[in-house]
């Protein structure tokens, strides 16, 4: 690339740092996003002792702080903690919101309430972060729940009305992945039936829960198997991720 002066009396190069072409902005945008780093948020909803908080540690590979609760909360809350976590080059913002005192309380009706109303909040946040006048959105962190991960108890009978009642209140606000925890605890034959039935139950029942996409070849096969039988073990958990 070079520019002439209006007076003709030279040229003035102008050196590239590489090339310069339409075929060069994935590349671009792929080395922008991995130099100001990715936020993921994950709501873990289940009953205490399921393994929420041993599972997160397996998924990342690192043992995140926190200490057992126990099964005498008087409502269910949500605990929030963010880390900073790095692979490589490439950095991540994560986010665990975990539900404490899930399914403990003898009246489990306005369990799911806390939950909505905390998922709510995070989207109103933003709202109103992207109201404002001088709007600092780059910098911004998006607490907004990009996945809400939901523990079933390995009954190997059918899904509580609790259970129930929660996913259809959140199904419309995240996108839910229905996990049966503590799988090795029935055997190959009941999960699979256990499968089955909640798979049945969510249908019937209405529930929404998460497409994994199938737009991409190299994941389409095990995606669309993971379309069809939504719920599986925990164990298995990372390796479809």
């Amino acid at each position: 690339v070079a520019a002439t002066k209006m007076n003709g009396e030279g040229v003035r190069a102008v050196p590239l740092a590489g090339h310069v072409g339409f075929d060069s902005m994935p590349d671009q945008l792929v080395n922008k996003s991995v130099n100001r780093g990715f936020c993921f948020n994950i709501l873990c909803v289940g009953e205490t002792g399921l393994g929420k908080s041993t599972l997160m540690d397996t998924l990342f590979n690192t043992k995140f702080e926190g200490e057992p609760t126990q099964h005498n909360q008087p409502g269910v809350t949500l605990k929030s903690n963010t880390y900073e976590l790095q692979e490589s080059n490439v950095r991540l913002k994560l986010t665990v919101v975990n539900t404490v005192g899930f399914g403990d309380q003898i009246n489990k009706e306005d369990s799911y309430k806390s939950i909505v109303e905390f998922i709510d909040a995070q989207f109103e946040a933003y709202l109103q972060e992207e109201l404002k006048i001088k709007r600092t959105l780059h910098s911004y962190h998006d607490t907004r729940i990009h996945a809400c991960l939901y523990f079933i108890a390995p009954t190997g009978h059918s899904l509580k009305s609790l259970d129930l009642v929660t996913m259809k209140k959140l199904d419309s606000k995240v996108n839910i992945i229905p996990i049966v925890a503590k799988s090795d605890a029935i055997s190959k034959s009941e999960l699979a039936k256990f499968k089955i039935k909640i798979t049945s139950e969510l249908v019937s029942n209405g529930v929404q829960i998460y497409q994994f996409p199938t737009d991409d070849e190299s994941v389409a096969e095990i995606n669309s198997t993971m379309n069809v039988r939504p719920t599986f073990p925990p164990h298995f958990l990372h390796f479809h991720l």
